[in-house]
């Protein structure tokens, strides 16, 4: 039972609510009091003081007391909305009218809440109700007496309580005021509560159950009071000790720190033990549910009260799981348990012995396992604590497990097994102790591939091995599912990847025909079984190697390869899947496919073939694939097999096999489901004139190429369609039409050129490969306009509104008027939204045709394109290009949002910047609430919004020509609501969409209801609560509370509050939204049944909580003196407002209130000490105005809004520099950069005793002494020494003195050896001219001592050399580095060409050796030098010929070479720095020895091309940049000379109009606007070089990215450089290489 006085205190902690809304005029009055508190003692005075803020004598000042609800008293409902009570004017109240009410001498009649108003007489006028003040009154002599069960004061939602009466007099009643002025008497007429035998029980608490209980006797005595606080949640404790090891040594120290996120010192800790499940204890459970387990509170638990719980000399009877919870005893409170932290002391001398068969601590599911108790000592039983927290003795309750002469056998692990393991005596003895870890193996797929590494396929088994191989020879082509093939003779060598600490060996096996002796192949799909035959010397301790090599690889090697990785005896074991391995012989088999290629299409047919000499016999034809998840192998039959209908499942590798075991050559096959389709590229924009020269160019795709001899492009021209011409159906349009092959279409090279173009040659065109050897063919383009203008047309289109922009749902009138009367005229087109189209009138069901004449109805976007008339016999009209564009979306304006009664406001509709041409109509928004229908969301009833003439109301007078403006005059509560506007064209039926919405709400300063909110505020974050309420005024019903959001301005959602809680209605209690999500961002309002309005709240949630950070002024390190500035800030910077901040400074473990500070999702744990002076800091800024050493640490902030607290935000240290410390900080060796695993020792050395100083530090936010933990430091003759440097050893260091002196402070920095980095810089630029003066030089990241630097060229993977590997932009990139051979040049750091030439073009590679630490820096990152002669042997051509493409676009780059007989390859060097030779990777390939295809660009492969040759010559660089957007800017790929012409296109992609209207920039700067999208420079000189773009009228994204014109000087051409350095929309290629 508490004390009185305790109880009396508590009552201090009531928390009354503003009832500002409680009104009935705008002034409200604020009421006061002249106590520290509301708690008095009897016989006290107390003065209230009533403020209405306006000092007039004028006013008069009423007094009231809270009462229960009575009828002919004023009645009010509180801001939460749970209860409605009743004023009644004091007796007196006209003591205090001055403003002032005294009560001289309290007693318990005192007791209650008070309000008070203000009014005056002429003319006469009330305030309203000011905010209500609780007074209680403590008698002590009181003859009641209140008790509560359980005795605490704090309590969680959920929990029950029972609260009893006694004392003196009869007719006890319980009593209490809530939070939310509820005043009632138990049993209350909210929640489950029941009265019996003097005794209140309240079943399940609830937040709205806080306030304060007392109790009353019929007579009118008193009890004591208790005030009841119940929250909404628990804190949870954060539990963890100062050792990373559970494994302690007998007599060794340890101290466990029990962390929550509150630092008040109010907090007591306590301390318990993990024990099984008891009764008589408490019970706590595993965050798995697996298991539940008691908590026993230790005897010395209050050595532990202050938040650190030490043992300083442990024994094997401090073995266990340890736990923390705290409490605050006024008022009582406990947090919930902690995490559960594991401690094992080891005694080194105990005789008794737990062994494990097989000997491990590391184990996969479904193995056994067998542990043995062995000792002096009898009786021996095996006990466990599994991770899960499940304590039990063997037989466990859980799996498979038996017990027998001492000793438990497991016979299937699984996960649930994984934990701690003893054997104990009767007699309590203990063995050691054995940590037991049970894996769930996992198959993997890695996607790791280089030249000479490439990936097999996994199985879908348990397993860790992945079979790759790395080899070296002829191999080519990248491993995919295919047979690798090598030649006779190669080196060759297989590897097993497996993760070596997990298994003991690898055994290499091939696959064979079944025997019952082997092993049977598993996971096999087919009917054929197979086993694996070990292979000799297949057996690999990973002592040695995991590797298998061929050397040399012979015939009778090829076949399939399965390697198995195996730990333990008997072995636990698991296999890979198989890898197909294929050495090429002068085999007399050879297999033959007709036709004779490799790829085909679904639904072709093939022929398969095996040729052997002479009348040899036996030879079958089989099949190998690997299908992911199967592998086959098939007999498909003899030497000749056909298949009539290809299909997927007919890919893979094919080869012919002799009865004696003889192999012919494998051939891959690849079925691809759908034929290449080509596409025309470089076509003319807009009409071309009468003698214009036009050439078309046409690509044929991923496994096709222009330059394949083989191959031949022909050209057709669409026509009307005749029976003896091959049949083209146009897809989109259904069409049928005809191709007439071009006569002069030659084919090769992918051009068609017409010299000189008339009428005669507009129209549609089409291209196609097709080839000979084998035979194959593409399917057709997709159609290309050309489109020549007819100065003498035979007929003329004429158009009704006679205009060629529309918008969507217009209508359209096309008539063909023939000049001769001719007939036979018919309307056709050609539309440009991909894919593109040919068709003719009527295209589709809105279209209809009246003789010559085409009515389209509703017009889409769609319908873009060109229009013309054609004759039957071919003859043409002029053409009419007609832009369909999405209608416009309007915007409207409401000025002023909030305007008071009598303002005016203005409607402002807004069509894409103008308003010029259309008509606007003003809507109001009407939302039935019929038409509300429920949601998943809690308490709200929603109904998504439509706009539409149903769900709106045309203003009056509300349409208004252009200035689309609409004006309310004088504006009242009946014109708050929601507004729309929409846009209509003159002589349209068709309008916009309606615009978005905007709310009007009229400010009237008596509503008839107020709508209250709690927490009364209007910014929320993610997972608060807020509760609302309608507060009616008079006798009006039919009140609900209504919101609208429009959170992604697209769907509008309408809402009102509504409850599923049977009998109970709306009016009786508030609308609750208990964890608040963004999409509960709106406007909330109350509204009447007749349409009458609240005031409104525009309310914020906030998906990110603020966090605080801090900043130091002028810096982390001043000197002795100087003033010091601390800021503490919000983020997010919106939420910025309305702060209280306190500050910190961080202490050792044990000194203050442990804390947590969540920063990137990394927790740490602090402990900290409010400062004393925090308040002078609550305004944000925290001052020291004239530092010393004392004002030396680490410092936090936090951050409090109501009843919203921030986190600590990020430690921050201040370090004051003395000029004359008392002791200084010497390092060994004396230097502040170290690497991981090396030594260090500080020493303090100055004045003093020696034994009175320590090393202090403050690493990663944690301060600390040496020795620091059982990790790092010891502690001897004033000197720390750290044995092995690591990560967490990096920080700031110095001395302190037990009198708090303090030293100089040293920064260490411990660096990882792998993220040290060497960086190359290249000067004066990456691209030069031949004979310049290039240096090249390279630093270290950090300043290490003794530095000496090696230079590198960087080539493709190549064996033999060192391969590096770094993450780029896109992907992991790898290349290999040759060492120069006067590296030894730039030891120093700076590598000089003094007459650069051609061939020292490249990328080169620095690495920075730290000689003193014998250790090497990474490599840098690549440096591209080009260096340009007069006249380059070879140049790159790019097709399309522009340097700027669109993802998923095809590219073919080709080396054109004066030397034929040299063999180019095409390099190139990507932004992910990834320098690799064509193919790159699956979608590009070799289509010839000097031609690179690339099927589909993707942003990864944005960078630098060049030919090379093996001797190392090297052409011209070109920059590519991949774009993801819609908009590029067509360009040229090389530099121009003064004088060309220079053409500039900016290209939308297909998704967007073709008919780009086109600004262009230069260099930042307007240049022009083109309709075409088209920007000429005829005679360019060197002034127009710079950086273009272009960008167009889109929604969305519209600009290209910038690309680099270069012009070179005619008469200085030897400077010429191939490619300047390009901008992209990443950054500048200087940037990137």
């Amino acid at each position: 039972m508490m004390e009185h006085s305790s109880v009396v205190a508590l009552i201090c902690f009531l928390s009354l609510i503003d009832c500002g809304h409680c009104h009935e005029s705008g002034k409200v009055p604020k009421l006061t009091h002249d106590k520290e508190n509301q708690c008095l003692s009897k016989g006290s005075s107390v003065t209230l003081t009533c403020d209405t803020g306006d000092p007039s004598p004028e006013w008069q000042f009423l007094w009231y007391r809270v009462v229960p609800l009575r009828d002919g008293l004023p009645a009010l409902t509180h801001t939460s909305g749970r209860s409605t009570y009743s004023l009644e004017l004091l007796s007196d109240s006209s003591r205090g009218a001055g403003g002032s009410y005294s009560l001289n001498s309290t007693g318990p009649e005192h007791r209650g809440v008070y309000v008070c108003r203000a009014k005056k007489e002429e003319p006469v006028y009330y305030t309203g109700y000011s905010n209500t003040v609780f007074l209680w009154v403590n008698d002590p002599d009181s003859p009641g007496r209140l008790t509560i069960n359980p005795n605490s004061t704090s309590y969680v939602e959920s929990e029950s309580l029972s609260l009893s009466c006694a004392g003196y007099g009869t007719g006890w009643t319980l009593h209490r005021i809530t939070d939310y002025m509820e005043i009632s008497q138990c049993p209350f007429t909210r929640g489950a509560s029941s009265w019996e035998n003097s005794t209140c029980h309240i079943g399940v608490l609830s937040k709205y159950d806080s306030g304060v209980y007392w109790c009353q006797s019929e007579s009118g005595e008193f009890s004591n009071g208790f005030y009841i606080k119940v929250h909404g949640h628990r804190i949870e404790p954060n539990l963890f000790k100062d050792t990373g090891d559970q494994r302690l040594l007998k007599g060794s120290s340890v101290t466990f720190t029990c962390a929550i996120g509150d630092p008040s010192p109010e907090w007591q800790f306590l301390w318990y033990r993990v024990v099984p499940f008891r009764d008589d204890l408490p019970a706590d459970s595993h965050w798995s549910g697996r298991s539940t387990y008691s908590l026993e509170l230790l005897s010395d638990s209050s050595r532990g009260a202050g938040g650190s719980y030490s043992l300083n000399l442990t024994g094997p009877e401090h073995r266990g799981f340890y736990v923390c919870r705290a409490k605050k005893e006024e008022p009582v409170y406990y947090t919930g348990y902690s995490n559960t932290v594991f401690l094992w002391v080891n005694d080194p001398d105990s005789p008794n012995h737990l062994n494990i068969n097989p000997n491990g601590t590391n184990f996969f599911v479904s193995e056994s396992l067998s542990l043995s108790c062995a000792g002096n000592g009898t009786g021996w039983t095996l006990h466990r604590i599994t991770d899960f927290i499940e304590i039990s003795q063997c037989p466990f309750t859980r799996g498979a497990s038996s017990w027998e002469n001492s000793t438990c056998h497991i016979g299937v692990l699984s996960q649930y097994d994984s934990g701690t393991y003893w054997c104990q005596s009767e007699s309590g003895e203990f063995s050691n102790v054995v940590f037991i870890k049970v894996h769930d193996v996992r198959v993997y797929i890695t996607s790791e591939s280089g030249k000479w590494m490439v990936e097999g396929m996994l199985l879908e088994k348990e397993g860790l091995a992945n079979l790759r191989f790395v080899g070296s020879g002829h191999a080519s082509g990248a491993w995919t599912i295919e047979g690798k093939q090598f030649e006779k003779g190669d080196f060759v060598k297989l590897r097993c990847m497996v993760e070596k600490s997990s298994v003991d060996r690898i055994l290499w096996y091939r696959v064979v025909p079944f025997r019952d002796e082997l092993s049977e192949m598993p996971h096999w799909n087919g009917d054929t079984r197979y086993s694996l035959e070990l292979v000799s010397d297949g057996r690999k301790e990973l002592l040695h190697d995991d590797y298998y090599i061929l050397n040399p690889a012979a015939p009778d090697h090829s076949g399939l390869y399965v390697c198995r990785a195996e730990r333990g005896e008997p072995a636990y074991y698991t296999y890979s899947s198989p890898m197909l391995i294929w050495i090429k012989d002068s085999s007399p088999g050879f297999l033959n496919l007709s036709p004779n290629r490799t790829h085909f299409y679904k639904n072709e047919s093939v022929s398969f073939n095996c040729e052997v000499p002479g009348n040899a016999s036996g030879w079958i034809l089989r099949k190998y694939r690997n299908n992911v998840d199967s592998v086959e192998i098939e007999t498909l039959g003899k030497a000749t097999f056909n298949i009539k209908s290809l299909n997927i499942s007919h890919s893979g590798n094919y080869w012919c096999q002799s009865e004696s075991g003889e192999f012919s050559n494998i051939v891959y096959v690849r079925i691809h489901t759908d034929r290449p389709r080509p596409f025309v590229y470089d076509a003319p924009e807009g009409w071309q004139t009468a003698g214009d020269s036009v050439s078309l160019h046409c690509s044929l795709g991923q496994y096709t190429s222009t330059s394949d001899p083989r191959w031949r492009i022909l050209w057709y021209k669409i026509v009307l369609y005749r029976e003896e011409l091959p049949t083209f159906i146009d897809k989109e349009s259904s069409s049928k039409y005809s191709l007439e092959l071009l006569p002069d279409s030659s084919g090769d090279g992918g051009s068609y050129t017409l010299n000189s173009v008339g009428p005669e040659h507009s129209g549609v065109y089409v291209c196609r490969g097709e080839r000979e050897q084998p035979v194959d063919h593409t399917e057709y383009s997709t159609p290309k306009l050309l489109w020549v203008i007819d100065p003498s047309p035979k007929a003329a289109l004429t158009i009704n509104s006679n205009r060629t922009q529309y918008f969507q749902s217009e209508s359209l009138s096309l008539s063909c008027v023939a000049q001769d009367n001719a007939s036979g005229w018919s309307l056709r087109r050609f539309t440009f939204y991909y894919p593109s189209s040919l068709s003719g009138c009527p295209f589709n069901n809105t279209v209809t045709r009246d003789q010559s004449t085409c009515n389209i109805s509703s017009l889409d976007v769609a319908d873009s394109g060109v229009y013309w008339c054609q004759s039957e016999s071919g003859q043409y009209s002029n053409a009419v290009k007609i832009s369909v564009n999405h209608n416009p979306l309007p915007t409207l304006d409401v000025s002023p949002t909030w305007p008071a009664k009598g303002d005016t406001v203005t409607l402002k509709c807004d069509v894409s910047g103008s308003s010029s041409g259309w008509r606007f109509h003003f809507y109001r928004v009407i939302v039935p609430i019929e038409e509300v229908l429920p949601s998943e969301d809690t308490n709200f009833y929603s109904h998504e919004l439509k706009l539409s003439e149903n769900s709106t109301e045309l203003l009056s007078d509300s349409n208004r020509e252009a200035g689309g403006s609409y004006t309310l005059s004088t504006v009242g509560p009946e014109h708050t609501g929601f507004y729309v506007c929409r846009a209509q064209r003159p002589n349209s039926f068709s309008y916009t969409p309606y615009s978005n919405l905007r709310h009007l709400w009229v400010k009237d300063p008596s509503p008839p209801a107020s709508l209250g909110i709690y927490p009364n505020k209007s910014d929320y974050f993610s997972s608060e609560s807020v509760s609302l309420t309608c507060e009616v005024k008079g006798n009006s019903s039919g009140w609900t509370l209504r919101r609208f959001t429009n959170n992604n301005n697209h769907v509008l959602t309408a809402s009102h509050c509504a409850f599923k809680h049977g009998a109970v209605t709306w009016d009786e209690r508030p609308c609750h939204l208990r964890s608040l999500r963004t999409v509960d961002s709106g406007l909330y309002w109350c509204q009447s049944e007749s349409g009458e309005y609240s005031n409104a709240v525009n309310i914020s949630v906030h998906v990110q909580n603020p966090t605080t950070f801090l900043r130091v002024y002028p810096n982390h390190w001043v000197m002795e003196g100087t003033s010091v500035t601390m800021t503490c800030g919000v983020y997010p910077s919106q939420l910025s407002i309305d702060w209280k901040f306190y500050w910190y400074r961080v202490v050792p473990p044990g000194e203050g209130i442990p804390v947590k500070s969540d920063r990137s999702g990394h927790v740490k744990t602090f402990s900290v000490q409010l400062l004393t002076n925090s308040d002078s800091g609550s305004t944000e800024s925290y001052n020291l105005s004239s530092v010393g050493p004392q004002h030396s640490g680490i410092y936090m902030c936090q951050g409090e809004r109501g009843d919203y607290y921030t986190g600590y935000g990020r430690p921050h240290l201040v370090w004051v520099t003395s000029p004359s410390p008392s002791s200084w900080l010497r390092v060994s060796p004396n230097r502040t950069n170290f690497l991981q695993s090396q030594s260090l020792s500080l020493s303090c050395k100055g004045l003093g005793n020696p034994a009175e100083w320590t090393v202090r530090r403050y690493t990663s936010g944690e301060l600390s002494d040496c020795p620091f933990n059982s990790r790092s430091g010891n502690w001897a003759e004033s000197t720390c020494n750290i044995s092995s440097l690591d990560t967490y050893d990096s920080g700031v260091y110095w001395c302190q003195s037990t009198s708090g002196e303090l030293s100089n402070a040293v920064n260490i920095t411990v660096h990882i050896p792998e993220t040290v980095y060497s960086y190359i810089s290249v000067s004066p630029d990456h691209w030069v001219t031949e004979g310049s003066v290039v240096t090249l030089s390279c630093s270290v990241g950090a300043p290490f001592p003794g530095v000496r630097f090696h230079w590198y060229k960087a080539v493709p993977v190549s064996e033999g050399l060192p391969l590096v590997s770094n993450r780029g932009r896109f992907r992991e990139a790898k290349y290999s580095v040759e060492l120069l051979s006067d590296s030894s040049r730039g030891a120093g750091g700076s590598y000089t060409l003094s007459s650069s030439a051609p061939e020292h073009s490249g990328l080169y590679v620095c690495r920075a050796e730290i000689e003193e630490l014998a250790a090497y820096a990474e490599y840098s990152h690549p440096g591209l030098l080009t260096v340009t002669g007069p006249s380059p042997s070879v140049w790159l051509d790019v097709i399309p010929s522009r340097s700027q493409h669109f993802v998923s676009e095809p590219l073919t780059l080709a080396c054109k070479a004066q030397d034929a007989a040299t063999v180019w390859s095409v390099r190139r060097f990507t932004l992910s720095k990834e320098l690799s030779d064509c193919p790159f990777d699956k979608k590009s390939q070799m289509l010839d020895p000097s031609t690179c295809n690339i099927s589909s660009l993707t942003l990864s492969a944005s960078g630098v091309y060049w030919c090379q040759s093996e001797s190392g010559k090297r052409s011209n660089a070109v920059n590519i940049t991949v774009h993801s957007g819609n908009v590029i800017l067509e360009s040229p790929v090389h530099p121009l000379k003064e004088g060309e012409k220079l053409t500039l296109r900016c290209l939308g992609r297909k998704s967007v109009k073709s008919n780009l209207s086109a600004t262009f920039y230069k260099d930042g700067l307007h240049v022009a606007n083109q309709t075409s999208g088209t920007f000429m420079l005829p005679n360019i000189s060197k002034k127009d070089e710079g950086s273009y773009v272009c960008e167009i009228e889109e929604k969305w994204e519209r600009r290209s990215p910038g690309s680099w014109v270069s012009v070179n000087s005619v008469a200085r051409d030897e400077r010429r450089r191939p490619c300047k350095r390009l901008k992209t929309t990443y950054q500048r290629s200087k940037d990137i290489l």
